[in-house]
């Protein structure tokens, strides 16, 4: 070959090496990286849990009250106190065990942030109540249950998942906490989540935040999303390290988290007062929900935070008669949606296939025009160490290797806007009202139902009732979920046709 010849032929395998390290550098940066496994300060978890269960002998609590606890009902479990075979003490250590061996240890499943320091004394006391008096009380009464960080609780940090609010302890109850105290619930800890309920980076992976590091979950660590941003709530639902979670939504953060980890998602009708004490996202749509591994356990936790009477008198054959609209997506596994059809068919509804008009309905493309105004309003009324959104970007730009690992694009386009417009919101949730009220009468639907979260953002700008109940799984062994949808104020219908389903199909699988 002449030198021309070879020069050329360097030059073009020059021109390909440079090209193929472009390519490389262009797709990290447009393609979102996946999970790792990243964990913070699991030693803090873990010695806030040794010191509750120091003087307890655990391997013979574990060994011999775990089956009375794990993958049983909050019915079950009260019976099992009933009888003496069980305390209330003892239930939190186990829940506390599990929180240290599953989830807090190297590689584990990451879902928790934080622990009540006081859950143990919590537990002892109702055993104390309980023996004093044997009068009716909440089924919640003594049973742990765990919130999701960006709900204030007094003595307690609330971060939101940002390391920048650590040590932000909320002088009082959010409306929900104060109102499952009443009734007897042990707050157990906090959960991790999306950071800022999944409203900081575009890629950033769903269930991590800069606190904690990356929740995990378990059908499938790493390979399979825990979805967000409620997706500690689900991890830790499903792993049975707490019978029951308080969740948040905007727009599918307890429905999608909760198919995806085989575990009941209840968003209830959307009602102001529950949303007090949240951090926020779009208050005008911001939710709070449970999570739960059965439809009964999340219309009693649904009872004791909201204070709402709903009788638990459901019935198998619910869904018998009911006039049911299935929602189908070009997305949606095809074999999943005929075995859904099929499915309602066999309980005796009346099937037929709609189409949920979601046009011009946005929601979480429209955080970053209330985001700024409603997140600097919740810092000064709450009192946040950081109460401008411009400082608390300037406080994570110090050290980005921790507190954005994946960026902060999603608060910097927030931080632009002087003069948010709050119609926005109101146009999309008179538009979704609009929709769902003309679907619902036209086809004189009982509920509308979709795979996983698939159909969620009309529901969720509109403040209809969600219900995600377990649908075996898919491919690739991955949970699936089927969400009910009823009209506004019909929660107890909901969950009545909800547990019909649940009760033929037994989707719930264990990880």
């Amino acid at each position: 070959m002449s030198k021309k010849g070879k020069t050329a032929v360097l030059s073009i395998a020059i021109i390909l090496v440079i090209g193929f390290l472009f390519g490389i550098v262009f797709i990290s940066k447009v393609i979102p990286p996946g999970e790792e496994w990243i964990s913070y300060q699991n030693d803090e978890v873990i010695q806030i849990i040794d010191a509750q269960l120091q003087g307890i002998d655990m391997e013979s609590v574990v060994k011999e009250k775990s089956g009375y606890i794990v993958e049983k009902s909050i019915h079950e479990i009260q019976q099992e106190v009933e009888k003496g075979n069980l305390s209330y003490e003892e239930i939190t250590a186990v829940c506390l065990y599990r929180i240290k061996t599953m989830d807090q240890k190297e590689n584990g499943l990451n879902s928790v942030i934080t622990i009540n320091p006081d859950a143990m004394e919590e537990a002892r006391n109702r055993d104390r109540e309980y023996r004093r008096d044997q009068g009716s009380r909440s089924e919640l009464y003594g049973i742990p249950v765990m919130l999701k960080d960006n709900i204030n609780t007094a003595g307690m940090a609330t971060s939101a998942g940002a390391e920048a609010f650590a040590d932000f302890y909320p002088e009082k109850d959010a409306e929900v906490v104060k109102n499952l105290k009443e009734n007897g619930a042990v707050i157990l800890g906090k959960n991790n989540l999306s950071e800022f309920a999944n409203y900081l980076s575009r890629t950033m992976p769903a269930g991590y935040s800069g606190r904690k590091g990356q929740t995990v979950n378990p059908f499938g660590p790493l390979k399979l999303s825990p979805s967000g941003s409620s997706g500690g709530s689900a991890v830790a639902v499903t792993a049975n390290l707490v019978p029951v979670s308080v969740g948040t939504e905007t727009d599918g953060s307890i429905i999608a988290p909760a198919a995806a980890n085989s575990v009941v998602g209840l968003k209830p009708t959307r009602k102001e007062a529950l949303s007090e004490g949240v951090f926020p996202l779009i208050k005008q749509i911001d939710t709070v929900g449970p999570i739960a591994k059965s439809v009964r356990d999340a219309a009693i936790a649904y009872q004791a935070m909201s204070g709402e009477k709903i009788s638990l008198n459901f019935e198998r054959d619910a869904l018998r008669g009911k006039k049911i609209g299935v929602v189908g997506y070009e997305y949606n596994d095809k074999n999943m949606l005929s075995k859904l059809r099929e499915n309602l068919q066999s309980m005796g509804a009346n099937v037929e296939n709609v189409e949920l008009d979601s046009a011009g309905i946005l929601v979480f493309n429209n955080i970053f025009q209330s985001f700024k105004n409603d997140f600097e309003e919740y810092a000064e009324n709450y009192d946040l160490p950081i109460k401008k959104l411009d400082r608390l970007l300037k406080y994570n730009r110090e050290k980005p290797g921790r507190r954005i690992r994946y960026g902060q694009d999603l608060l910097e386009e927030a931080a632009q806007v002087e003069n948010p417009d709050k119609s926005i919101a109101e146009k999309a949730i008179q538009k979704a009202n609009g929709v769902l009220t003309a679907l619902f009468q036209e086809n004189q639907l009982d509920a509308i139902v979709f795979l996983n979260s698939s159909g969620t953002t009309v529901p969720a700008a509109a403040g209809y009732p969600e219900l995600t109940v377990p649908f075996g799984t898919g491919k690739g062994n991955a949970p699936q979920g089927v969400t009910f949808v009823a009209e506004s104020g019909e929660d107890e219908k909901l969950l009545n046709m909800g547990y019909s389903f649940e009760a033929h199909t037994q989707g719930r699988r264990v990880p």
